[in-house]
């Protein structure tokens, strides 16, 4: 490009920056949407990743039902690819005080499962502690209550501990604890105790991590650790195997020893007796010959015969003494016998029952928080694939119709640059330089601060259900490329098609002005009725509006496309916000579930006591986890089954997807959750197969589609799994209603006393949760709506801008003939309302697909949206898109008095 050239250009954007910004900051808006949300995952993963890295989260977590050895941590430490294994106690302990928490105790670590301090100190003795963040003082103590299992006060050397620190837990980066069948079955916190407080003789778990640093979630680290869960099973088995055959050895030997010991006892007490027993007969014999001597010679020798009784009885009594220890002794021997025996059987029986350890190798998807991290940073991803697309195409056409204005208006200059012997390229270079320069500006600005903030505003949400990290700032080379990419083709690319058409003319046609357009009847013109009643300068700005198609379409479509937008971002907030409310307020009415044990077809009566005492009404089922087989894949559902299906609508609405009241399922039928029936293929009419894990199959037919937002569900009757299945179906989950004047804690924590009961879910608690869990995406919405108001704002001030630059020598004229600032105004800007009435229905409509486009690309696993958008967000797009026209009407008001009459009316020539 020629130095006139890149001096006229410069002067140019001088001359024309309003122009010239609006291009850069259409272009920033877009690249900032677009990079911004697309890196907001990347960069919260990136943030989670560090601090699970930092502090060497395990790979493996090994149980077993026998517990381990020192020695076993030592063997898995020598296995292949390990980094680090360590051995750890854990158990859950219920506090003493006005207050009862269930706290989950963990020994303290040194190289896995970090912990981040956050106040205080580490614990320096077995009387201290370290606890969650925010949950509990420094200072404060927690007591042991007395209501503690004695398996759980023998596991600690002392019941009080002393709170010397606060951490956070690479173990628990998010809000959910887990559950337990102590308290009310719900974990407070978490406790880490030093090694020392734990009585125990072996550990409750062994944490192994691998020689590998890799990104959790990535490809890289699923392909690691595919493959390696069997060969951790043989490690984990070969193991426990040995601690069992130890423990059997141990057992046995203890047995015949305690066997030899007995029969040794058995002997050797009754030689002791039979010894005994010899003395007193010979003792009694001597008695004998005495007492017969002592009667010869009563009546002959009266006084030696009374000296020899006093003998006699003294001697006799001696002997009755010893008999009496003897039997006693004898008692002892028999009661210690039977006592050895006794114990040698219930010694036999324990070794007969001794059965080979349950072995447990969970990865990190086992954990709530790691598991859950991965579904909820997915959502912004999902929202990601969509939104930028529709943001970038809005700023392309904006970008088109500025640069194509500016080409017509410079068609005078292009010729004589091409008169003067400028190339075509060069000449081309002029507007792509300028769309170009600010193009660049634009991408650099909006990668910056939309990879800044958007990741920063989103990430502060996260923090309300996730642990408070700081997030760093993530630049991504290849998404700052392809966001130049898109932004050099929105604009640079727009331009050349915009210049080539003009280019093509030869350089005397550029120089002479186009000849304005003919003016052409509209429809209106021929409703003679209306036309004729209309005022006159209503008729010009409707001929104004059809005469500039190429404008009308302009303005229709990026309008359209910034309320499109708005109805979008509402409709977000109105189909996941309020999920949580529809399903525990209108769905599944019931206050609450328990999780039942060891029971048949009949309620035990200490059971039947507890729900009676401290619930309004309940009903029976069976629960559980079902493989759902479609196709040659399978998918986890949960199975409902009731006994009867009477007063259901008391706990579960069973209700279709227009509203309506669902007929139960009979016998071999069953009705599915919309997200089965939607996600996995799964029609009404449709046969079903489950699978449970132990290789148990139901094929049912599926009669029904019932309404449900949270799990994927299957319902059907009880009979109908007893007879498939041929054995009977235990009762082991309930749904209940508390009185209206219940305290829910007290509720919860008597019911959750029973033996039978294992775990109870409050759904009110369920509901807050999942509703802070869906908070997130509220800063989604809101940055959604910001940026499609600054679109908004950007497209009509542009489009307007065109418009006015177009026909300043008739506004000028308008001027001069005597109208009014009012009327001149009106008369340019009422054309800007009617477009803007005109696009704003047309993204009404187009929100409505692009909102049921973006919720089918938003899939969080067990979770099913309701697609609605409610009237007041289409109420309020409506009148945002309005109010940036107003806000835009305002600008140009002060540019329509600017316009400088006599210099605008000179001749083109």
């Amino acid at each position: 490009m020629g130095s006139a050239v890149r001096k006229n250009t410069l002067r140019e954007i001088r001359g024309t920056f309003g122009r010239f910004f609006a291009i850069m900051a259409i272009i920033a808006l877009g690249v900032g949407f677009f990079t911004g949300v697309r890196i907001v995952t990347p960069a919260m993963v990136n943030t989670v990743n560090k601090f699970l890295d930092d502090n060497q989260l395990y790979d493996y977590r090994l149980l077993s039902s026998m517990g381990w050895k020192e020695d076993d941590v030592e063997y898995f430490r020598s296995c292949p690819d390990v980094r680090y294994a360590e051995g750890s106690y854990s158990l859950d302990i219920l506090t003493s005080g006005a207050r009862e928490y269930v706290l989950r105790a963990h020994s303290l670590t040194e190289d896995i499962n970090g912990i981040r301090l956050t106040a205080g100190r580490l614990p320096e003795n077995e009387n201290e502690c370290i606890i969650e963040d925010g949950r509990f003082k420094i200072g404060n103590t927690i007591t042991l209550s007395g209501e503690n299992s004695e398996s759980v006060k023998n596991a600690l050397k002392t019941d009080t501990f002393t709170i010397v620190g606060s951490a956070d837990s690479s173990m628990y980066i998010n809000f959910e604890r887990g559950t337990t069948s102590m308290g009310n079955g719900e974990i407070s916190a978490f406790v880490y105790l030093p090694k020392e407080a734990f009585d125990l003789d072996v550990y409750t778990e062994i944490f192994v991590r691998f020689q590998q640093d890799m990104e959790i979630y990535s490809d890289e680290y699923e392909a690691f650790m595919d493959g390696r869960d069997k060969q951790w099973e043989s490690f984990a088995h070969e193991r426990a195997d040995m601690r069992y055959d130890e423990l059997y050895s141990e057992a046995e030997k203890k047995l015949s020893d305690g066997r030899a010991e007995l029969e040794k006892n058995r002997a050797d007490g009754q030689t002791k007796l039979d010894s005994a027993k010899n003395d007193l007969d010979s003792g009694k014999e001597q008695l004998d010959r005495q007492l017969a001597q002592l009667e010869q010679i009563r009546d002959i020798a009266p006084q030696q015969y009374s000296a020899g009784m006093e003998q006699y009885n003294a001697a006799l009594a001696d002997y009755e003494k010893g008999l009496a220890e003897y039997e006693s002794s004898r008692a002892d021997f028999e009661k210690q016998i039977s006592d050895g025996e006794t114990e040698l059987k219930k010694g036999e029986d324990e070794l007969r029952k001794l059965k080979k350890p349950d072995i447990y190798v969970l990865d990190r998807n086992t954990n709530i928080g790691y598991a859950c991290f991965e579904n909820d940073s997915e959502i912004v991803a999902q929202v990601a694939r969509v939104f930028p697309v529709f943001f970038i195409l809005v700023a392309a056409l904006v970008c088109m119709t500025i640069m194509s204005r500016m080409v017509e208006e410079q068609r005078t200059q292009i010729g004589v640059f091409k008169a003067l012997g400028y190339s075509e390229g060069t000449v081309m270079g002029k507007f792509m330089f300028y769309s170009g320069l600010a193009a660049i500006i634009g991408c650099v600005l909006g990668y910056s601060l939309g990879t800044y903030i958007f990741p920063k505003i989103i990430w502060k949400t996260y923090t309300l259900m996730y642990i408070e990290l700081p997030i760093d700032y993530l630049f991504d080379r290849k998404l700052a490329l392809i966001a130049l990419a898109v932004s050099l083709i929105c604009s640079v690319g727009v331009t050349w098609f915009s210049c080539r058409v003009e280019l093509a003319e030869t350089a005397a046609s550029l120089m002479r002005p186009k000849a304005p357009k003919a003016g052409k009847r509209v429809l209106l013109e021929y409703i003679t009725p209306l036309w004729k009643r209309m005022k006159f300068l209503h008729k010009v700005s409707i001929r104004n509006i059809f005469r500039y198609k190429k404008r009308l379409f302009m303005m229709i479509l990026g309008i359209g496309g910034c309320t499109a937008l708005l109805v979008t971002g509402f409709g977000l907030k109105d189909s996941i916000a309020g999920f949580a409310d529809m399903q525990y307020n209108e769905i599944q009415v019931a206050d609450a579930s328990a999780n039942l044990r060891n029971v048949g077809d009949e309620l035990p009566e200490e059971l039947s006591e507890v729900l009676s005492e401290n619930t309004e009404d309940y009903t029976l089922l069976y629960t559980g986890a079902w493989d759902l087989l479609y196709g040659k894949k399978v998918k986890s559902v949960t199975v409902n089954a009731a006994e009867t299906f009477e007063g259901m609508d008391k706990y579960f609405e069973l209700r279709g997807m227009n509203g309506e009241k669902l007929v139960p399922p009979a016998e071999d039928e069953a009705i599915v959750s919309h997200s089965i029936a939607e996600r996995y293929g799964i029609k009404k009419g449709s046969m079903m197969k489950l699978r449970d894990e132990n290789m148990r199959e139901l094929n049912v037919r599926v009669t029904g589609v019932f309404e449900n937002h949270v799990y994927n569900v299957v319902f059907l009757g009880r009979s109908t799994m007893e007879k498939q299945l041929g054995e009977s179906v235990p009762f082991n989950y309930a749904f209940m209603n508390f009185p209206e004047d219940a305290d829910t804690y007290k509720t919860t924590a008597a019911l959750s006393k029973s033996g039978n009961i294992t775990a109870v879910l409050v759904f009110k608690d369920l509901k807050e949760r999942l509703s802070k869990m869906m908070s997130s995406l509220d800063y989604i919405v809101l940055i959604v709506i910001i940026c499609a108001a600054g679109l908004a704002f950007i497209v009509l001030y542009s489009l307007t801008n065109i418009n006015i630059t177009e026909r300043v020598r008739e506004i000028a004229t308008i001027k001069v003939l005597g109208f009014f600032r009012h009327e001149t105004s009106s008369y340019v800007l009422r054309e800007n309302l009617a477009l803007t009435a005109l696009g704003t229905a047309v993204g009404l409509g187009t929100g409505i697909l692009l909102h049921s486009f973006v919720m089918a690309q938003i899939r969080v696993d067990l979770v099913d949206f309701s697609v609605r958008i409610l009237p007041k967000s289409f109420l309020w797009s409506a009148l945002l898109t309005f109010l940036f026209n107003f806000a835009v009407d305002l600008f140009m008001v002060i540019k329509l008095e600017k316009i400088n009459m006599a210099e605008s009316l000179k001749s083109i020539e």
